[in-house]
């Protein structure tokens, strides 16, 4: 009889224990009268939203009947979070520390006929020690309390199904498959349980057949005789004429292992018994993984890295798919591979199984951490902990073909948490040798004398990437958010709008050394809280989930705000904002695409990130997993093995002035060696405005980059938006196409009212001067109504000429603070804002979570990109990193900033940037865009300065 299965998902009843008395009060022997309802696989905070501590499960189950004579009753747990203790019928079982691997505990003796009782503890660790643990220094990836959008919800409960299986003395408990990709040769080992009193006669027999039913192609057997306890026996499997596991035909076969026990014991009757079976099987695939000269090889062939990752975050359930749509984790990878990757990441934190399942199928590569990988803290118990997380992963999911990377870290800093993982090495290595091992996801330790690859066989840590050597070196500071100059497993995450030296960076990583990795880089879009709510709501989910609760908190400020600074005819709805920063970032996502794919020196693109995970805007996809508009059409060109990357620097400029041109021709080997004929062209307002014959040169050098063209190019006009394009002979590669403007000069600009200066740069009032302006001083000038511009005033700028300032405004003049030195009093930033609440100014942390800068229907923007979402392509380096916040509200708004889905408490922030008060008979404008910096050299900043001015100069007149 074969073993039974009994499936224990489903409702399960479920009581918090905040003050931890469960035991003393004996719940394992019945729940308390007030237990809810809770699924099970499922978090507990679905039936306690934002509680987290001691919590306690129970279900009645009936067992199933016994397999065998003196067989065993297992019960299988596949994750509970953090630490479990297991009850049967009051019988204290045993337990499991860890939030995300199986165990099995043997429930024979205390499993009766009839109905069973099974009691679950669960300790999910919060801030505060219970029990002597505490989250920080648990594997915990980066979950949070309180919570805030770029970290992980603290879930924790039976996250995992259960099931009590029925199972004869002699088991079988696992199996491993090592296939040898080059021979054919599969190496099995299967760990054998007898839970008899004596040793057995044990025959194991494997077979192997192409997966899912095959027929058996190869099979071997070997006989054992196994002593009480678990003994693992050793066969080889030879396969012929196999077939390797690659991206485009994922040949997968099924290793079945069965083991016949002759059944000599005596049995609970008293009397031998007769021989019992039992058998397994696991699916595995031929295939090869390495890092060779700096980049990876797929079996022999030379392969770019397209990897994003994930955090496996969903609705309700937090690490789990909400019941109201179980498919949503399966529909990740779908849309990943359809979208062009070769490789998901899961960071810092496991796969499902069945997860991995869909990978092996897919022919979609898994580079694979735990939850020990990020964040945890150091303890006692810390090299324990994270052993056993590790170690625990591994013989988890080691048969899995699509498994080919094993990642330890991700952005640790150097201490005994780093130095553990690294000396760690050879116990992976026991438990597996055939996978590539990376140490520290973006090398935050900067300890570049340890290498940071371990290909499949090696027991060391190699120097392949970057600027790791031998030697130790002196740290370095981190760069652009992240970096570490001559990190070769690099993360990279500048400020945005991105500038040239960021650019720059990603173009040349890899050129001063040997290949890099860039395995985080990415810029997403603000966070659709209005629209993920209404998912909520339309689904018919609970209102104080924590993810609902915290969405709605979002959506309500922002639409509050919003309204309150006058922003109504922007757009139809506040909504539609949301969604333009969601297509402006695929725009974001093209030139990310290009600077990578150019640089032959990169061995591989990790793309923060999948989806917008983490409550925040940071994926292609959105939380309820929908294609963000123009997402799959950005991913398909960019990651298309022959592709064009095209420049144009800058991407606004003025059409009497030259453009810096360079085309690029990314390719996998795709193109036979010799020269193709290529075709560059400007297209703008009247057409062709220039063109230019190029060629391609490939060469049979596996290089994932070839030059093409690179000039300078000047443009007569007329102004506009115009697009340069690429096309070639003989091949069809993708995207090609990019867009960039070129304005005229502000060649005149009639004020009519008086403009007096203070503080501001005299390249600006030369400018000024030279399109007609006439500027006077502000000091000791007379007190007559007109404009007032205040740059930086300096030493000039004290209370007396502040005071002569107000007097003036109060009396019908316009004081432009045209920087936010000009506002600045000491150490206050807002101590010169003539307002009844000044509020606060600070500088806003723009990178991959950024805020959003809506320009809005007014009139100091009538001839710029405007209303909406100020694309960083047409502004530049005007839009700056300043915001006003606290102030009363502006009499007029021309342009505030957003962030929704961003890392503070509450998940959101907005500012303003462009505003005006009305001050008595006057006004007073305060600007924190980079607009003086830029006057004369980028023309949304000409126009600006213009607009400001025009504006003004109506105030002064009608006051």
């Amino acid at each position: 009889m074969a073993r039974q299965t009994m499936r224990l998902d489903g409702e399960w009843i479920v009581a918090a224990d905040p003050d931890n008395v469960g035991r003393e009060q004996e719940w394992y022997m019945e729940p308390p009268p007030d237990a809810a309802r809770v699924r099970v696989p499922g978090a507990l905070q679905e039936a306690f939203p934002g509680y987290h501590g001691v919590a306690w499960y129970w279900k009645q189950v009936e067992a199933p009947e016994m397999c065998h004579e003196g067989g065993r009753r297992i019960l299988r747990f596949a994750a509970v979070d953090y630490l479990a203790e297991v009850w049967v019928n009051g019988a204290p079982i045993g337990g499991h520390e860890g939030g995300e691997t199986p165990f099995a505990l043997d429930v024979t003796e205390a499993v009766v006929a009839g109905p069973n009782l099974i009691a679950v503890r669960v300790l999910n660790p919060t801030n505060e020690p219970i029990d002597g643990i505490a989250l920080a220094v648990t594997p915990h990836r980066n979950k949070s309390v309180p919570y805030r959008p770029g970290a992980s919800y603290n879930c924790g409960g039976i996250l995992g199904p259960v099931e009590l299986v029925a199972v004869p003395s002699v088991r079988i408990e696992w199996i491993h498959a090592k296939p040898d990709a080059q021979t054919g040769m599969v190496e099995v080992a299967v760990g054998i349980v007898n839970a008899g009193p004596r040793a057995e006669g044990c025959g194991v027999e494997a077979s192997i057949g192409v997966a899912p039913s095959g027929p058996v192609e190869a099979q071997a057997t070997v006989s054992r005789m196994v002593a009480p306890g678990e003994t693992t026996v050793r066969l080889g499997v030879a396969v012929d004429g196999h077939r390797l596991w690659e991206l485009d035909d994922p040949q997968l076969y099924t290793l079945t292992v069965r083991a016949v026990a002759d059944g000599a014991h005596v049995g609970s009757t008293g009397a031998a018994h007769g021989p019992s079976t039992d058998e397994m099987a696991v699916r595995f695939g031929f295939r090869d993984f390495r890092v060779v000269d700096g980049y990876f090889e797929l079996n022999g062939r030379r392969v770019f890295l397209k990897s994003t990752h994930t955090g496996n975050h969903s609705p309700v359930g937090q690490i789990l798919p909400p019941a109201e749509a179980p498919d949503l984790l399966r529909r990740d990878l779908v849309y990943a591979k359809a979208g062009g990757y070769n490789m998901v990441r899961f960071i810092a934190g496991m796969a499902h199984p069945y997860q991995l399942d869909l990978c092996d199928e897919l022919g979609l590569m898994v580079y694979e951490e735990c939850y020990a990988g990020w964040l945890l803290g150091d303890s006692p118990e810390m090299k324990e902990r994270f052993d056993r997380s590790v170690s625990e992963m591994i013989l988890r999911d080691r048969n899995h073909a699509s498994v080919v990377v094993w990642g330890l870290m991700n952005e640790t800093e150097d201490g005994p948490v780093f130095q553990h993982a690294a000396q760690s090495l050879g116990m992976v290595r026991n438990l597996d040798d055939q996978r590539l091992v990376l140490l520290n996801s973006g090398r935050w330790d900067n300890q570049m004398h340890i290498g940071s690859v371990s290909n499949p066989g090696a027991r060391e840590w190699e120097h392949v990437w970057g600027c790791e050597a031998d030697e130790p070196r002196v740290p370095d500071h981190p760069l652009f958010g992240g970096y570490y100059r001559g990190a070769g497993d690099a993360h990279v995450y500048p400020d945005v709008p991105q500038r040239p030296e960021a650019d720059g960076l990603l173009r040349t990583l890899g050129h001063d050394g040997k290949p890099v990795f860039l395995s985080e880089y990415g810029i997403g879009s603000l966070f659709n809280a209005i629209r993920e709510l209404r998912q909520y709501q339309q689904r018919g989910l609970r209102p104080d989930l924590e993810d609902a609760a915290l969405a709605r908190n979002m959506a309500e400020r922002f639409v509050a705000d919003w309204e309150r600074l006058g922003l109504g005819d922007t757009y139809a709805f506040p909504e539609d904002m949301l969604l333009d920063s969601q297509r402006l970032h695929c725009r974001q996502r093209e030139m990310a695409f290009d600077h990578v794919r150019s640089n032959p020196r990169l061995a591989g693109y990790n793309l923060t990130g999948m989806l917008d995970h983490a409550m925040t805007g940071e994926g292609l996809w959105t939380f309820w997993r929908e294609w963000k508009p123009g997402a799959m059409e950005v991913l398909q060109d960019g990651w298309a093995p022959l592709r064009w990357c095209v420049f144009v620097r800058p991407t606004h400029g003025y059409v009497d002035r030259p453009f810096a041109v360079e085309v690029v021709l990314a390719s996998e080997g795709v193109l036979a060696p010799g020269e193709y004929p290529v075709k560059l062209r400007a297209f703008g307002p009247a057409g062709v405005a220039w063109e230019q014959k190029a060629k391609a040169t490939v060469k049979d050098d596996g290089a994932f980059a070839v030059a093409v063209w690179q000039g300078d190019v000047t443009l007569e006009g007329p102004p506009g938006e115009y697009v340069l394009a690429a096309s070639m002979d003989g091949a069809a590669p993708t995207a090609g196409r990019v867009r960039f403007w070129a304005s005229g000069d502000v060649e005149s600009l009639d004020v009519g009212a008086r403009v007096f200066t203070w503080g501001v740069d005299e390249r600006v009032t030369e400018w000024l001067n030279a399109r007609g302006v006439s500027l006077r001083p502000f000091a000791g000038s007379k007190a007559e109504p007109g404009i007032v511009m205040v740059g930086d005033p300096g030493a000039s700028g004290d209370d007396a000429a502040w005071g002569d300032l107000l007097r003036r405004v109060e009396a019908g003049s316009v004081a432009l603070l045209l920087a936010p030195s000009s506002f600045r009093k000491g150490d206050d930033p807002v101590g010169r804002l003539p307002l009844a609440s000044r509020g606060t100014y600070y500088e806003f942390n723009d990178w991959l979570y950024h805020k959003e800068c809506v320009a809005a229907r007014h009139e100091i923007l009538r001839e710029q990109r405007a209303p909406g979402v100020m694309d960083w392509e047409y502004f530049g380096p005007v839009i700056s990193h300043g915001l006003l916040d606290g102030q009363e509200t502006p009499d007029e708004t021309a342009v505030a900033a957003f962030a929704v889905g961003y890392p503070v408490d509450g998940g959101y922030a907005s500012g303003v940037m462009l505003g005006s008060w009305n001050v008595g008979e006057g006004a007073v404008l305060a600007n924190t865009l980079n607009v003086l910096p830029n006057v004369g050299n980028h023309p949304a900043a000409d126009g600006l300065l213009a607009g400001i001015l025009r504006w003004a100069a109506r105030r002064v007149v009608t006051c």
